[in-house]
């Protein structure tokens, strides 16, 4: 994997979970949803829960494991915008997941399940 931006390594790394994602079982049902809190890389739904997703895609291991890499303030971003997402779609009642996906250059996938919570 060797993209020429960080946003085309971005891009490929969502595309990557998302066929990862839909191979487990998930329904993609979003991408790339933006709210004025934030956005959310992915919104899916595993039975009856929606999942949103955070992906991370690392160029090397230099810096430890991608999944940390969400930080308090990017949690709190991505938890706010879910509740915009649920809330436009009219499915503010559905119980909620938070998931962090990590992408690394041989296209490994790492999926933490219930990364942080709301």
């Amino acid at each position: 994997m060797c993209p020429r931006s960080s946003r085309e390594k971005g891009s490929i790394g969502e595309e990557i979970a998302r066929k990862y994602l839909t191979e487990i079982g998930f329904t993609i049902l979003d991408a790339n949803f933006h709210a004025r809190a934030g956005e959310i890389d992915i919104v899916a739904r595993e039975g009856e829960e929606l999942v949103f997703v955070e992906v991370k895609t690392a160029m090397g291991t230099t810096f430890g494991n991608p999944a940390y890499w969400v930080p308090h303030w990017k949690q709190r971003r991505i938890i706010l915008a879910s509740l915009t997402y649920a809330h436009r779609k009219g499915l503010a009642q559905a119980p909620m997941r938070f998931d962090v996906i990590t992408v690394d250059p041989e296209r490994k996938v790492f999926h933490v399940r219930d990364a942080f919570r709301a």
